[in-house]
């Protein structure tokens, strides 16, 4: 990373935590930008102010031991194969005492990971962090990683055929009015309903500005109709598909939200045709929002859980 490129990460992390208005959601995200260094640094003793002794992983890494004890050691074990990791902040939201951080996590894949010897490679991947915080320390946690990504590049997993993402131009910055929390919070409420509960795909387009794009998804085209894309392929998959939403957390400019998701596999997935078998995993999606409509997303989704529910991708 160049010294410009630093700077301006640096700059947007300030001003994501002050977008927040209240001293102690402010407060939370220093915390957790304070955390993501420490990690980054390798200096894990650092979480010993940060986190409680009692600490609950939601997600714990295979072999992680419970307590904040076991949260150091899964980072240990996570960090040493790639001895130059690094998380970049792209986002962080907070509301009350929980504080969603997304962003880009990169490195040179050099010792064994979960059974893959070293490549040599350097890879990037994406991950949604969720905390809940009390008294300025972090008390619980929930994460989403894009692993089936990073055993792509890992040469793991095939790479579906296609156009490689990472050449394709991001979309428009759309600017615009933001609304207020509770807005939000209604609408994330409402596209969860409507478009993946019910299968009412014409309310995207209520949703959705014309030319929203998802750097999750760049390959889909914009607007409300990529939306509808991915909905349809998963509720056709999945004809009893389910979405709940477990943690909402909303900004004036930001919604996010972790979600728990599944389905019987009685359709044609990414070219699997149906098992039968039932699976459920999780997914963490933040949607940016401008003049009341939704002119960005991001997600981060179990796919590698859901793809070994169904016997397939590993």
């Amino acid at each position: 990373m160049s010294a410009d490129e630093d700077l301006n990460w640096k700059a947007n992390l300030l001003d994501r935590i002050y977008a927040s208005k209240k001293a102690t959601e402010i407060a939370n995200k220093a915390v957790i930008a304070r955390y993501v260094e420490a990690t980054n640094q390798n200096e894990l003793d650092v979480l010993d102010e940060l986190v409680y002794p009692d600490y609950v992983e939601h997600d714990p890494v295979p072999g992680q031991e419970p307590g904040l004890e076991g949260l150091k050691k899964a980072y240990t074990m996570f960090n040493t194969p790639f001895p130059d990791l690094k998380f970049i902040f792209d986002d962080v939201i907070a509301e009350g005492d929980m504080v969603f951080g997304r962003g880009i996590i990169s490195g040179t894949h050099e010792g064994e990971f979960f059974g893959v010897p070293g490549t040599g490679k350097k890879v990037h991947w994406t991950g949604t962090r969720l905390f809940r915080l009390r008294d300025l320390k972090v008390v619980e946690g929930w994460v989403n990683i894009d692993m089936m990504s990073l055993m792509q590049q890992m040469g793991v997993v095939p790479t579906p055929p296609g156009p490689d993402p990472s050449t394709i131009p991001p979309g428009p910055h759309i600017t615009g009015a933001p609304s207020t929390a509770e807005e939000n919070r209604a609408l994330m409420e409402r596209f969860i309903d409507e478009v993946w509960n019910k299968g009412n795909l014409d309310v995207a387009d209520e949703i959705f500005h014309p030319q929203h794009t998802s750097p999750s998804a760049p390959t889909l085209p914009p607007g409300p109709d990529g939306v509808k894309i991915i909905a349809t392929m998963f509720r056709n998959a999945y004809p009893d598909f389910w979405m709940t939403i477990d943690h909402l957390v909303a900004e004036p400019d930001r919604v996010a939200a972790r979600f728990t998701e599944g389905g019987t596999h009685n359709g044609d997935l990414f070219g699997i045709p149906p098992t039968g078998k039932t699976v459920k995993f999780t997914e963490m999606g933040i949607l940016r929002v401008a003049d009341g409509k939704v002119v960005e997303s991001w997600y981060d989704v179990d796919m590698l859980g859901m793809m070994g529910q169904l016997g397939v991708g590993g």
